[in-house]
């Protein structure tokens, strides 16, 4: 009877570990059914407002066309699904258990979970993607208030396809809430950025433009915020940097940072408040700042478990980035995998042990991005100034290098052809992801011993002669030691 009991009770816990942790995470399998596809790619995936970095996932293809993934979560999440040339938007909920049929552009959904996945793809085939927001606002042809009722118009249009959907498929409430929220959300992030795309595409003062009640209501923190749409990244993002906006022209004689406090303190309340404070926090903790007093206004107010953990995750690892300094690199950067000039691949420790007993100063930057093409010329003229010292300049571009020409148009924007590299996974490259890098230009100093100096070194900028700027006096201090 003890035995039976026992047995009983080891497949009774066998089963709730099972259960449990099933409940945690996706679990896809899938069949290719045309084209030579090696791998389908899950990228982009968001399940938390805080994360600076987006999950992404690869499932590998095997001969006859099957693969098989698990996704770890803890909430509802969305992303892209990508198979060859093709992507589509794809939502995922913690217990999800389905299975995908792709073939070419084509895409079915079939399980626990499939329903929400068989909306979109349907959403995406009557052209409602959420991306066509987007595609109007960077055409930038429709006068701002045409603009504001064409966008109107679609997301109605989005709203009653979903309304007509679910009365024949049953869609979750969860899944529903968050479509209807995000819609919204997009729709007031386009709006309110519109009129100053508008005027720079038409190279018009924005000053100039007659702009209706929508515009303007629109751009008040009041009627912005509301605590249900904490759940949307784009909505902490937007709120985030309407503060921002806010405080320069409420209180332009005020320091900004002092403004900025103010409102976040004065002007915001309930949930989104907490949020808000806590998205704050989170990217200042990932630029290396501490903001002692919206910290501390936080520690006050915040009651809401999800941006008090965001918090102390993200406090965690501002301290433990502070910890690196002057010391061995950690295998997340030694083992993060690059490519050189001739696309062989190797590693950035390889890269560092071939220029130890040199500075290095590292320049992690991007082709499409404005600011880091824009202090090129002071970088070359930085290491032309300091060429007599043991100072390495090396470029990490996050561009896909295997592209044809990508390498030329490196040389031509950094004015080199040494000291060349690319990520081989972009912006999913370990050291960018243990760093919690999502953005560029991004500088970093190591001494000759290979040591990490300083993982938010200062940009190059303009200089005068026979004078030294700071981040030229750290270089050659370390290198003369």
């Amino acid at each position: 009877m003890k035995k039976a009991i026992l047995a009983c009770l080891l497949c009774a816990t066998l089963f709730s570990c099972k259960t449990q942790d099933e409940s945690t995470k996706a679990i896809i399998d899938g069949q290719i059914l045309s084209g030579d596809i090696k791998e389908v790619k899950f990228e982009w995936i968001q399940d938390d407002p805080f994360k600076n970095l987006p999950d992404h996932y690869t499932a590998t293809v095997d001969s006859d066309g099957h693969f098989s993934i698990d996704i770890p979560l803890e909430r509802l999440a969305y992303g892209k699904i990508t198979s060859g040339r093709f992507f589509h938007d794809i939502f995922l909920s913690p217990g999800d258990k389905f299975s995908i049929k792709i073939d070419a552009d084509t895409i079915v959904y079939k399980g626990k979970g499939a329903e929400k996945n068989n909306f979109m793809y349907a959403l995406e085939k009557e052209k409602l993607t959420m991306r066509l927001f987007y595609e109007e606002t960077n055409k930038g042809k429709l006068p701002p208030n045409e603009f504001a009722v064409a966008m109107q118009d679609f997301k109605k249009r989005r709203l009653d396809f979903l309304n007509s959907y679910s009365k024949k498929h049953k869609l979750s409430k969860e899944f529903t809430d968050f479509f209807k929220i995000q819609n919204e959300v997009v729709y007031e992030n386009i709006i309110r950025r519109y009129p100053r795309r508008y005027a720079y595409l038409n190279k018009i003062p924005v000053d100039s433009l007659e702009l209706s009640e929508e515009f303007k209501k629109i751009n008040q923190i009041g009627y912005f915020m509301d605590d249900s749409k904490v759940v949307s990244v784009r909505y902490l993002h937007s709120l985030r940097n309407l503060v921002f906006t806010k405080a320069k022209e409420l209180m332009p004689d005020k320091p900004w940072k002092d403004a900025v406090e103010t409102i976040l303190t004065d002007s915001l309340n309930g949930k989104t408040r907490e949020y808000v404070m806590a998205k704050w926090l989170c990217i200042s903790f990932g630029y290396d700042k501490f903001d002692t007093v919206i910290y501390n206004k936080f520690q006050e107010i915040a009651t809401d478990s999800i941006p008090i953990k965001a918090v102390e995750e993200s406090l965690g690892k501002f301290k433990e980035k502070r910890n690196l300094i002057g010391k061995p690199l950690r295998p997340e950067f030694t083992q993060t995998a690059i490519l050189d000039t001739s696309n062989t691949e190797l590693t950035f420790g390889q890269v560092m042990e071939q220029n130890k007993g040199n500075v290095i100063y590292l320049d992690i930057w991007g082709l499409g991005c404005g600011p880091c093409r824009a202090t090129m010329p002071y970088s070359k003229k930085m290491k032309e100034k300091l060429k007599d010292y043991p100072i390495k300049f090396i470029y990490l571009t996050t561009d896909n290098t295997k592209n044809k020409g990508v390498w030329e148009m490196v040389f031509k924007a950094t004015f080199s052809r040494e000291g060349q590299y690319s990520f081989m996974n972009g912006f999913n490259a370990k050291l960018l992801r243990y760093m919690g890098i999502n953005y560029v230009p991004c500088y970093m100093i190591f001494d000759k011993k290979g040591n990490l100096i300083n993982y938010n070194a200062d940009r190059p900028t303009s200089m005068v002669e026979n004078t030294q700027t700071s981040l030229e006096k750290t270089l050659i201090e370390l290198a003369q030691k």
